[in-house]
Protein backbone atom coordinates (compact mmCIF):
# COMPACT_ATOMS: atom_id res chain seq x y z
CA UNK A 1 0.00 0.00 0.00
CA UNK A 2 0.99 3.31 -0.44
CA UNK A 3 0.57 4.50 3.18
CA UNK A 4 3.93 1.91 3.35
CA UNK A 5 6.63 2.88 1.14
CA UNK A 6 9.06 4.44 3.37
CA UNK A 7 9.55 8.23 3.14
CA UNK A 8 6.74 9.18 0.99
CA UNK A 9 4.40 11.14 3.72
CA UNK A 10 7.30 12.85 4.88
CA UNK A 11 8.35 13.68 1.03
CA UNK A 12 4.53 14.91 0.33
CA UNK A 13 4.40 16.96 3.21
CA UNK A 14 6.82 18.98 2.67
CA UNK A 15 6.38 19.31 -0.67
CA UNK A 16 3.08 20.52 0.33
CA UNK A 17 4.15 22.96 2.78
CA UNK A 18 6.20 24.42 -0.35
CA UNK A 19 4.02 24.49 -2.74
CA UNK A 20 1.26 26.09 -1.31
CA UNK A 21 3.53 28.80 0.77
CA UNK A 22 4.59 29.78 -2.72
CA UNK A 23 1.13 29.65 -4.74
CA UNK A 24 -1.60 29.80 -1.79
CA UNK A 25 -4.20 27.59 -1.84
CA UNK A 26 -5.95 28.39 -5.22
CA UNK A 27 -2.42 28.34 -7.01
CA UNK A 28 -0.98 25.37 -5.52
CA UNK A 29 -0.60 22.28 -7.93
CA UNK A 30 -1.47 18.96 -7.16
CA UNK A 31 0.93 17.16 -10.03
CA UNK A 32 3.77 19.67 -8.58
CA UNK A 33 3.40 18.53 -5.55
CA UNK A 34 4.02 14.92 -5.69
CA UNK A 35 7.05 15.60 -8.63
CA UNK A 36 8.57 17.08 -6.00
CA UNK A 37 7.88 14.50 -4.00
CA UNK A 38 9.02 11.68 -6.31
CA UNK A 39 5.76 10.30 -6.15
CA UNK A 40 2.34 10.33 -7.88
CA UNK A 41 -0.77 12.38 -7.85
CA UNK A 42 -2.77 9.36 -6.90
CA UNK A 43 -0.99 8.88 -3.71
CA UNK A 44 -2.08 12.23 -2.49
CA UNK A 45 -5.16 11.14 -3.61
CA UNK A 46 -5.08 7.88 -1.37
CA UNK A 47 -3.70 9.65 1.59
CA UNK A 48 -5.64 12.69 2.15
CA UNK A 49 -8.47 12.47 -0.27
CA UNK A 50 -8.35 15.52 -2.23
CA UNK A 51 -6.37 19.03 -2.25
CA UNK A 52 -8.31 20.36 0.76
CA UNK A 53 -7.36 17.31 3.11
CA UNK A 54 -3.29 17.88 2.31
CA UNK A 55 -4.06 21.42 3.16
CA UNK A 56 -6.04 19.83 6.25
CA UNK A 57 -3.06 17.64 6.92
CA UNK A 58 -0.91 20.85 7.21
CA UNK A 59 -2.90 23.21 9.71
CA UNK A 60 -4.95 20.92 11.07
CA UNK A 61 -3.55 20.11 14.42
CA UNK A 62 -2.16 23.45 15.05
CA UNK A 63 -5.44 25.52 14.52
CA UNK A 64 -6.86 23.10 16.94
CA UNK A 65 -4.08 23.58 19.83
CA UNK A 66 -4.16 27.08 19.57
CA UNK A 67 -7.67 27.18 20.23
CA UNK A 68 -7.67 24.75 23.00
CA UNK A 69 -4.68 27.08 24.53
CA UNK A 70 -7.16 30.17 24.10
CA UNK A 71 -9.95 28.38 25.69
CA UNK A 72 -7.92 27.10 28.79
CA UNK A 73 -6.43 30.10 29.16
CA UNK A 74 -9.64 32.27 29.26
CA UNK A 75 -11.52 29.49 31.05
CA UNK A 76 -8.60 29.28 33.41
CA UNK A 77 -9.02 33.00 34.34
CA UNK A 78 -12.78 32.60 34.48
CA UNK A 79 -12.28 30.75 37.30
CA UNK A 80 -10.59 33.12 39.60
CA UNK A 81 -12.36 34.84 42.46
CA UNK A 82 -14.79 37.57 41.13
CA UNK A 83 -12.96 40.21 42.87
CA UNK A 84 -9.72 39.41 41.47
CA UNK A 85 -11.37 39.40 37.52
CA UNK A 86 -13.15 43.17 38.96
CA UNK A 87 -9.22 44.29 38.71
CA UNK A 88 -8.45 42.82 34.85
CA UNK A 89 -6.83 46.64 34.01
CA UNK A 90 -5.29 46.88 37.40
CA UNK A 91 -3.55 43.70 38.52
CA UNK A 92 0.48 43.56 38.39
CA UNK A 93 -0.13 39.79 38.92
CA UNK A 94 -2.56 39.29 35.89
CA UNK A 95 -0.06 41.74 33.49
CA UNK A 96 2.95 39.36 34.50
CA UNK A 97 0.56 35.84 33.94
CA UNK A 98 -0.64 37.61 30.59
CA UNK A 99 2.97 38.14 29.45
CA UNK A 100 3.79 35.02 29.99
CA UNK A 101 0.60 33.41 28.01
CA UNK A 102 1.43 35.86 25.08
CA UNK A 103 5.24 33.96 25.10
CA UNK A 104 3.02 30.63 25.30
CA UNK A 105 1.63 31.74 22.24
CA UNK A 106 4.51 32.75 20.41
CA UNK A 107 6.54 29.78 21.48
CA UNK A 108 3.73 27.59 19.79
CA UNK A 109 3.34 29.51 16.68
CA UNK A 110 7.31 30.34 15.62
CA UNK A 111 7.54 26.49 16.36
CA UNK A 112 5.20 26.22 13.87
CA UNK A 113 5.68 29.11 11.60
CA UNK A 114 4.94 27.46 7.94
CA UNK A 115 1.78 25.95 9.55
CA UNK A 116 0.12 29.59 10.60
CA UNK A 117 1.30 30.98 7.64
CA UNK A 118 -0.34 28.93 5.60
CA UNK A 119 -3.52 29.69 8.26
CA UNK A 120 -3.35 33.67 7.91
CA UNK A 121 -1.77 34.05 4.39
CA UNK A 122 -2.92 31.27 2.28
CA UNK A 123 -6.00 29.25 3.38
CA UNK A 124 -8.15 31.13 0.59
CA UNK A 125 -10.69 28.91 -0.63
CA UNK A 126 -10.51 26.60 2.20
CA UNK A 127 -12.91 25.93 5.19
CA UNK A 128 -9.40 27.66 7.18
CA UNK A 129 -10.15 30.85 5.41
CA UNK A 130 -12.21 31.80 8.77
CA UNK A 131 -9.81 30.76 10.80
CA UNK A 132 -8.85 33.97 12.52
CA UNK A 133 -12.60 34.98 12.97
CA UNK A 134 -13.03 31.80 14.81
CA UNK A 135 -10.63 33.23 17.16
CA UNK A 136 -13.12 36.48 17.23
CA UNK A 137 -15.91 34.29 18.20
CA UNK A 138 -14.14 32.71 21.20
CA UNK A 139 -12.54 35.71 21.97
CA UNK A 140 -15.84 37.46 22.00
CA UNK A 141 -17.92 34.92 23.88
CA UNK A 142 -15.01 35.30 26.46
CA UNK A 143 -15.79 39.13 27.03
CA UNK A 144 -19.27 38.78 27.43
CA UNK A 145 -18.98 35.62 29.80
CA UNK A 146 -16.58 38.09 31.99
CA UNK A 147 -18.84 41.39 31.76
CA UNK A 148 -21.58 38.84 33.42
CA UNK A 149 -19.58 37.05 35.85
CA UNK A 150 -18.72 40.51 37.21
CA UNK A 151 -21.98 42.46 37.15
CA UNK A 152 -21.11 45.38 34.33
CA UNK A 153 -23.17 47.28 33.95
CA UNK A 154 -21.35 48.50 30.01
CA UNK A 155 -23.63 46.68 28.05
CA UNK A 156 -26.89 47.65 30.34
CA UNK A 157 -26.25 51.43 30.65
CA UNK A 158 -25.75 51.82 26.65
CA UNK A 159 -21.87 52.73 26.95
CA UNK A 160 -21.39 49.82 24.79
CA UNK A 161 -23.60 47.47 22.28
CA UNK A 162 -23.02 44.08 21.61
CA UNK A 163 -21.97 45.42 18.51
CA UNK A 164 -19.13 47.08 19.56
CA UNK A 165 -17.84 44.25 21.76
CA UNK A 166 -17.92 42.33 18.47
CA UNK A 167 -16.18 44.87 16.64
CA UNK A 168 -13.34 45.23 19.52
CA UNK A 169 -12.67 41.46 19.94
CA UNK A 170 -12.73 41.21 15.90
CA UNK A 171 -10.29 44.45 15.95
CA UNK A 172 -7.54 43.11 18.18
CA UNK A 173 -7.39 39.73 17.03
CA UNK A 174 -7.49 40.90 13.32
CA UNK A 175 -4.63 42.94 14.50
CA UNK A 176 -2.65 40.34 16.77
CA UNK A 177 -1.95 38.13 13.93
CA UNK A 178 -0.51 40.58 11.66
CA UNK A 179 3.04 39.68 12.89
CA UNK A 180 2.51 36.72 10.89
CA UNK A 181 1.47 38.73 7.83
CA UNK A 182 4.10 41.12 8.13
CA UNK A 183 6.88 38.19 8.93
CA UNK A 184 8.27 39.43 12.07
CA UNK A 185 10.81 37.75 14.11
CA UNK A 186 9.57 36.84 17.28
CA UNK A 187 11.01 39.60 19.44
CA UNK A 188 9.86 42.08 17.36
CA UNK A 189 6.19 40.16 17.46
CA UNK A 190 6.42 40.26 21.29
CA UNK A 191 6.98 43.77 21.35
CA UNK A 192 4.28 44.83 18.98
CA UNK A 193 1.62 42.43 20.86
CA UNK A 194 2.32 43.75 23.95
CA UNK A 195 2.05 47.17 22.74
CA UNK A 196 -1.33 46.13 20.81
CA UNK A 197 -2.72 44.62 24.24
CA UNK A 198 -1.70 47.90 26.09
CA UNK A 199 -3.34 50.34 23.57
CA UNK A 200 -6.60 48.16 23.67
CA UNK A 201 -6.79 47.42 27.36
CA UNK A 202 -6.61 51.25 27.90
CA UNK A 203 -9.58 51.55 25.88
CA UNK A 204 -11.69 48.33 27.67
CA UNK A 205 -10.68 49.99 31.11
CA UNK A 206 -12.36 53.45 29.82
CA UNK A 207 -15.68 51.51 29.25
CA UNK A 208 -15.78 49.61 32.23
CA UNK A 209 -14.68 52.21 34.05
CA UNK A 210 -15.76 55.66 32.98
Amino acid sequence: MANRIEGVTERLLQSAMEEFLTNGYAGASMRTIAENAGTTPRSIYTRYGDKEGLFSALVAECAGTLKGMLCTYMENYGARPVDEQKKLFHDEQFDAEYRGYIHTILDFIYENRNAFRLLICGSEGTKYAGFIDEIVEIDEKYTLLYIERIGSDVISSGRAKPQLIHLLCSSYVHGFFEFIRHDMDKPDALTYIVQLQSFFACGWDHLFHP
